[in-house]
């Protein structure tokens, strides 16, 4: 082995005994500047402490140094639980925060329906509606708007028939057939005129169809009773 070598083997154990050195000066700092933080903490908790007892005795208030430290011991042996709890407050806030603009969104899309609603006259429609219900209980007892409610389904049958395209279409025959009548020219009939009238075979079916009326409506009243009886 040449000199040379040795030399330069020599300088790499001096470079790394320089960088083991610089380590452990920054080690030595660094527990320095942990020692000195401990000490300044335990300076402040200190006076923090004194201080509390100060307000605490102006307060009037004694502290127990034994529930003080049965509270101390509680809270280091249910640590592992409130990590969970702090755990549970994170989850918490990740989901409010997950949910604000979904919320928020949800807001805005309700206020744009309600919009939409006003602008339809929707909510004038539900105006409208109360107004008419104040007149109505101001107008009828509560027995008249209760037999209205018991013969409610009544009421609905009734509509559901005149429903019906065959009684509609009659129902509009007859309609217009009044509608087209002027009292003014109606003209007077007389017995003999009203028996020439009869040979005609229009008239004789419209007869037929007043008579059959009539007895329909008989026969309903007269079932009716029945089952009332």
């Amino acid at each position: 082995m040449t000199e040379k070598s040795v030399q330069k083997q020599i300088d790499e154990i001096n470079r790394k005994l320089d960088l083991i050195l610089d380590d452990i000066s920054v080690q030595r700092q660094s527990r320095e500047a942990v020692n000195d933080l401990v000490d300044d903490l335990a300076v402040v908790g200190k006076d923090a402490f004194k201080n509390m007892v100060t307000e605490l005795d102006n307060a009037g208030i004694e502290l127990d140094s034994e529930v003080l430290r049965c509270l101390i011991l509680r809270l280091v042996r249910n640590i592992s639980s409130l990590g969970m709890v702090l755990e549970t407050l994170e989850s918490i806030t990740d989901i409010t925060r997950d949910l604000t603009p979904i919320i928020k969104q949800i807001g805005l899309d309700g206020v744009q329906k309600f919009h939409e609603i006003e602008q339809k006259g929707y909510l004038e429609v539900a105006s409208q509606i109360g107004k008419t219900m104040d007149t109505i209980l101001s107008r009828y007892s509560i027995e008249e708007i209760k037999n209205l409610s018991d013969n409610l389904v009544r009421v609905v049958d009734t509509l559901t028939a005149i429903g019906n395209p065959e009684v509609l279409n009659k129902i509009d025959s007859a309609v217009v057939a009044l509608k087209d009548i002027n009292p003014e020219d109606i003209e007077e009939y007389s017995v003999w005129r009203l028996m020439r009238q009869l040979n005609k075979p229009e008239v004789r079916k419209s007869f037929g169809f007043i008579m059959a009326f009539i007895k329909n409506i008989s026969k309903q009243n007269n079932t009716k009773k029945l089952i009332n009886n």
